[in-house]
């Protein structure tokens, strides 16, 4: 098993959901954090490995859905007679918020999607994305499909971690037309982590689709990011999407949504 080595000042990207912020600010990312792949990928070796953490790229996206995705359907079906009001309301009467009882025991279990950028201090080792490459083809891992596995003791320190992206979080009052502005970003949003699905499942280059979304809409990362640093999470938990569970719930219910349209059009399954 051949190691290749990421030099001290590398930036690599870590995708999760929102629920494990304050774990990362705390405790750093554990040194063997489990993949979570789409429902039809978790019986493959390369997705069910936990014995180091993946770091990538647009990798790091498709993370961030695959973790996203999971747990929506989690919550869903622990919650569907509720959640399933919750959406007949809104189809009824798109820019009102639903007043339902129960929703903020469910809103404190959805985690939305969010992307940790990193600059590894020191030197480190990583082995090979197995899902691409044999376990000896790090060095070809990380240069065209930038997706390795990062082998350190310890994991990586919560000092490593410079900055935290997310989706533009809608309120009710964008739902009042078919495509407001705020919600023509979300759905880019979204576009970039169906890129990160397509990579991993069709195994398109990487390269190819940032340069393709870099030069559509201007950006390789959500168009949303904080500082990773006490305050900000604070600020972020504080946002009224966040911390009104009418309108997290909503979130949650538009991410999917533009995730499922857009991953069916490249043909690929989320269930």
């Amino acid at each position: 098993m051949s190691a290749y080595v990421l030099p001290k000042g590398t930036v690599v990207k870590v995708g999760a959901i929102s629920t494990s912020l304050y774990s990362f600010l705390n405790n750093g990312i554990p040194e063997n954090l489990p993949r979570v792949g789409l429902q039809s990928q978790v019986e493959l070796p390369a997705f069910s490995k936990s014995e180091g953490i993946y770091v990538g790229e647009l990798m790091a996206y498709f993370a961030a859905a695959a973790e996203f995705c999971q747990s929506t359907a989690e919550v869903f079906a622990a919650h569907e007679e509720l959640l399933s009001q919750f959406v007949e309301r809104l189809q009824n009467v798109r820019d009102q918020k639903p007043l339902m009882d129960g929703l903020e025991a469910v809103s404190m279990k959805i985690g939305l999607p969010i992307v940790l950028e990193i600059v590894l201090d020191e030197d480190c080792e990583v082995l090979a994305d197995g899902h691409f490459e044999n376990l000896e083809q790090s060095e070809k891992s990380w240069k065209h499909w930038r997706s390795v596995m990062l082998k350190r003791a310890g994991g990586i320190p919560a000092a490593w971690i410079k900055k935290f992206y997310f989706p533009r979080l809608l309120d009710y009052r964008d739902l009042s037309s078919n495509k407001t502005p705020r919600m023509l970003e979300q759905t880019i949003d979204c576009a970039l982590m169906v890129g990160g699905l397509m990579q991993a499942w069709h195994k398109d280059s990487p390269a190819d689709l940032l340069m393709a979304f870099r030069r559509q809409y201007g950006n390789i990362n959500f168009s949303q990011g904080l500082a990773f640093e006490t305050n900000s999470l604070e600020r972020f938990f504080n946002f009224n999407s966040m911390l009104d569970p009418a309108t997290r719930l909503l979130n949650q219910m538009t991410i999917w949504q533009d995730i499922d349209a857009l991953a069916k059009k490249q043909g690929i399954p989320l269930q």
